[in-house]
């Protein structure tokens, strides 16, 4: 019989007003009240991102089947246990779009989930006991993993501290800032809720530093799926909003009316079988609930003493195309063994989410360079208030750049506060097109304008150090980073696009000119006798002259509209 039953037992960290105060809830609990708190509360941002999707393959499962009445749909049959036998026919695709788009809006409309939510869980309620001997969530038997299944004479055995990314630490390294001391193998210990949540995460970020794997034969290993991925994610007003808002239900594209197949649907063994097979998922619940590794953990565990449990590697998904991932980032390969393919794009961990604005946020670029959670949004837009604020969330692992384990070091998380008009506005003339601009501008500012500048100076003192100029253009940009998120976050239904930009420029080039009249201020003799170069001579006072005029000419702002005026 299964112990700790995740739809009972609080374990999930809930937000529940402006004050920081939090507690756990149960699955249960979490979807009955979800309007009720502002948002998840995980130990990290990375984390949170693994439970939000383990959490959001519930209603895609439930209401991919169901209406909000509880009624199935009539273009496939739901047999035992509510799951779905058949895929939609090709012709009923449009139709069924329609249906699924019409349960989103009653349930936006509702304002809660419907008990065929609940009625669902209930059913697979066995499904969901965190240790069992038979359908333990998200792990398998050991038998799945015995000797004669692997290249190993036993499973890799992972730890406690391992396990636990606010710790994570080795058998080989110590973390020198735990939270947990280190008496006692405390460092070891978690809890059954702190379990459940690590293994959600382990499963989405891996790494590769194990070694045991399926067969004798070698395979590609994940190294976790959303580990490899640039996550975006919208947040509303309440933790029901984002979990809405991030559900999607009647979206265009054909795979996203494929069978949904959550992890919990089917055992262990039937899951590393259709791994080891062919790992490429083709549905929303089941990309949701991937694993990494074939985990076992022993279902008589007593949680009192050192955690570990016993991992085995499984074949990584093809990345190529995979177009049926919402929640991220995308790159075209022009080199390498993805050459001619789009891949996933991780967040780069040295700037702000807003210089990636067109990669995120430009409509207008081919279907499959925009994430398709921001698509999405704008197909909902219609159903919600006009001006509705939304965060836009991007998060990403940090991993240590050695290709022989991966490991993961680190988070990068980063978000946009912005009315939704930027979102869903993706007309020729819309706000789309008008922020990417003023982003590519502002990049031109300071990367090259400022950066021109930067190098004069650099060569004027026989400088060869190229950390002085990528120093100062990174300052540059912290500098203009909380005034650019309240300038984009100011942007609102009843905003000029006129006005909103002339405003932009105005303050980049005070903030621009205001650093590089700095560098001139605090110039020494050396900077004002300058260098003959090309039969002229070079110094500070003509490289700043320089540079105002072609900050001018860029932000395209006159003197007498840079006091004030607007013509």
């Amino acid at each position: 019989m299964g112990s700790y039953n995740l739809l009972d037992e609080k374990w999930i960290p809930v937000l529940l007003n402006e004050k920081g105060d939090s507690e756990k809830v149960s699955i249960i609990e979490l979807f009955e009240n979800a309007p009720n708190y502002i948002s998840l509360a995980a130990d990290t941002q990375t984390q949170k991102f693994a439970l939000l999707r383990f959490l959001l393959s519930i209603p895609q499962t439930v209401y991919f089947r169901f209406d909000v009445e509880g009624n199935p749909y009539d273009y496939f049959d739901v047999g035992e246990r509510l799951r779905q036998i058949e895929e939609v026919e090709e012709e009923d695709v449009e139709d069924f779009k329609l249906d699924l788009g019409r349960t989103w809006k009653e349930l936006w409309n509702l304002k809660s989930y419907s008990k065929i939510l609940f009625d669902y869980l209930e059913v697979w309620r066995d499904r969901f006991y965190l240790f069992d001997d038979k359908y333990p969530f998200y792990q398998v038997t050991e038998d799945v993993i015995g000797e004669d299944k692997i290249n190993k004479a036993k499973a890799t055995t992972i730890s406690g501290k391992t396990i636990n990314r606010i710790i994570s630490e080795s058998g080989n390294k110590i973390a020198l800032f735990s939270p947990k001391y280190e008496n006692d193998s405390n460092k070891e210990v978690l809890s059954e809720d702190e379990i459940a949540r690590w293994l959600i995460t382990f499963q989405g970020y891996v790494g590769t530093a194990d070694k045991v794997m399926f067969g004798k034969e070698k395979y590609t290993a994940s190294k976790g799926w959303i580990y490899d991925i640039g996550g975006i994610y919208l947040e509303g007003d309440n933790l029901f909003e984002t979990l809405m808002l991030n559900t999607m239900l009647g979206n265009r594209k054909d795979f996203y009316f494929k069978k949904q197949k959550p992890c919990w649907e089917f055992s262990g063994a039937e899951i590393i079988n259709r791994y080891l097979i062919d790992n490429n998922p083709d549905n929303l619940a089941e990309l949701y609930t991937t694993w990494s590794r074939a985990v076992f953990i022993d279902p008589d565990t007593d949680v009192t003493k050192p955690f570990e449990m016993q991992v085995v590697k499984v074949p990584d998904i093809d990345h190529r195309d995979k177009f049926i991932e919402p929640m991220t980032m995308w790159r075209e390969n022009k080199t390498g063994p993805s050459k001619d393919s789009i891949t996933p794009k991780k967040h780069p961990s040295d700037r702000a989410m807003w210089r990636s604005f067109g990669n995120i946020f430009l409509m207008g670029q081919s279907d499959n360079k925009v994430p398709g959670i921001v698509k999405w949004y704008s197909e909902i837009s219609q159903n919600i208030a006009k001006d509705k604020l939304v965060t836009v969330n991007a998060i990403s692992m940090k991993d240590d750049g050695n290709a022989t384990s991966w490991m993961p070091v680190g988070e990068i998380h980063d978000r946009l506060n912005l009315h939704d008009i930027v979102l869903k506005d993706n007309r020729d003339d819309g706000w789309n097109y008008i922020v990417n601009d003023v982003v590519e501008d502002t990049k031109e500012c300071i990367s090259s304008i400022y950066r021109r500048l930067l190098t004069d100076i650099n060569e004027i003192r026989n400088n060869k150090n190229p950390s002085y100029v990528n120093q100062n253009i990174e300052e540059m940009y912290y500098i203009i980073d909380l005034p650019f998120r309240n300038w984009l976050y100011s942007i609102d239904e009843n905003s000029s696009k006129e006005e909103k930009v002339f405003e932009w420029r105005k303050t980049l080039k005070e903030l621009i000119e205001k650093q590089a009249r700095r560098l001139v201020e605090f110039a020494g003799a050396r900077d004002y006798k300058g260098i003959e170069k090309e039969k002229r001579i070079k110094n500070i006072a003509t490289s700043y002259s320089f540079f105002k005029a072609w900050l001018n000419k860029k932000l395209k702002i006159k003197e007498e509209e840079y006091a004030g005026e607007i013509e």
